[in-house]
């Protein structure tokens, strides 16, 4: 008992796994397994084609990488004799895990002292938007975004000569896994210190991804839902704030037909918005050169306040750097706030409960919750712009100062 009390951060990630995998093993959760299930079927067959097909809800949306981890997981299932639902989402909370120590280890390199990184740690290990999309829906989140964090880790800690090659790397790996982590790509190039430095990054960032789709499209598979898939529309969003009534009909079991003139617009232009999107925060990070950690929670600030489509697990995305960037309280606040919206969320595509009120609920919290990122956005965004003033050359120190206080 001595040893764990001088190690806290242990009895954390025991509770966190333990959590985790009571629920993963415990219920099925959504129809997110499912898709699991299927790909792994059709990738154990080596029918790759049929895991991508040619559209409909099983198809696998996402890059080939994870697919080999839905094999290996299939295999220990009927090996062990453990249901598949359980096992495939081991990694997931592994990577959760990863995440944490990851963060933990982060703040103390800032300067930090032990308590700040044990309650960043604690964010991951017991934060409920962590838990669910790992230990309940079964969702690919934090397996995708655990190399992106790691590469802003590589890129300020390794040393210069090496950090392009070894970022740029861990962004790949996590774009093979599923595209959007290769976002993180834009806050750390735009740190380099010179041309050749960002080549380099850029390069190795996009080595793993055309190793890994390359053979496919040589292959003749229909790839086009990695490219097309952007989401649903009316669970959150712009989508969701211009029709709320869009969220109440998916809420309450029925399926809109019609997604309406303005909702159309903003989910066939949904791709068109993001490149503009990033275009102009492309042009902001060169201007102000933030460092990578405030570059990446500016980058999804922005995603998610100007994005149409947003789900409730896209936040994994993004807090693993709120905390990094020092927003401890933020996160926490934030965690608890979309609670409700994520229970009734859960159990709503579950098929538990189809009640309007409920529905409106979530409703009002996503459009409070799409409210904050607009805020927050420029908040951040003007933090950046007044701390160009203190440091007029070079990429910026980080912003928060409380990420290196002691305590």
């Amino acid at each position: 008992m001595s040893t764990l009390r001088r190690h806290p951060l242990w009895i954390l990630v025991g509770v966190g796994l333990a959590v985790r995998l009571y629920l993963a093993f415990d219920f099925y959760g959504t129809p997110a397994i499912d898709v699991l299930a299927h790909s792994a079927e059709q990738a154990q067959s080596g029918d790759i084609d049929a895991a991508y097909g040619e559209g409909g809800f099983f198809n696998w949306p996402y890059p080939p990488l994870y697919l080999a981890w839905l094999v290996v997981a299939d295999g220990i299932a009927d090996v062990l004799g453990l249901p598949f639902h359980g096992v495939v989402q081991v990694l997931p909370i592994l990577a959760d895990v990863a995440i944490a120590l990851a963060a933990y280890a982060y703040l103390r390199s800032r300067g930090a002292g032990e308590r700040r990184p044990l309650a960043a740690a604690a964010l991951v290990l017991l934060g409920p938007s962590f838990i669910a999309v790992s230990g309940y829906q079964g969702q690919i989140d934090s397996p995708a975004i655990l190399p992106a964090v790691l590469a802003v880790m590589a890129w300020e800690l390794r040393s210069p000569a090496h950090r392009a090659v070894e970022s740029g790397l861990l962004v790949g790996i996590g774009a093979a896994i599923k595209t959007v982590p290769g976002l993180v790509a834009l806050p750390i190039v735009t740190a380099a210190r010179s041309l050749p430095e960002a080549v380099r990054f850029a390069i190795a960032a996009a080595a793993v991804p055309v190793l890994t789709i390359a053979p496919l499209a040589l292959a003749g598979v229909d790839l086009h839902r990695i490219t097309d898939y952007g989401g649903v529309a009316g669970f959150g969003g712009l989508s969701l704030v211009v029709d709320p009534g869009l969220g109440m009909d998916f809420l309450t079991g029925t399926v809109p037909t019609d997604l309406g003139a303005v909702s159309e617009a903003l989910s066939d232009g949904s791709r068109w918005i993001t490149a503009l999107l990033l275009i102009g925060l492309a042009a902001f990070l060169l201007r102000y050169r933030p460092a990578p950690v405030d570059g990446a929670v500016l980058l999804w600030l922005a995603v998610f306040a100007f994005s149409p489509n947003f789900f409730l697990s896209y936040m994994v995305w993004a807090l693993p750097f709120f905390i990094m960037a020092g927003y401890l309280r933020e996160t926490a606040i934030l965690q608890a706030a979309v609670l409700p919206a994520t229970v009734i969320y859960y159990l709503a595509i579950g098929e538990r409960v189809h009640e309007d009120a409920l529905a409106a609920i979530y409703v009002a919290s996503m459009i409070a919750l799409w409210a904050f990122w607009i805020v927050a956005v420029f908040a951040v965004g003007r933090r950046i712009v007044r701390a160009r003033d203190a440091h007029p050359a070079g990429v910026q120190p980080p912003l928060a100062a409380a990420a290196v206080e002691p305590g």
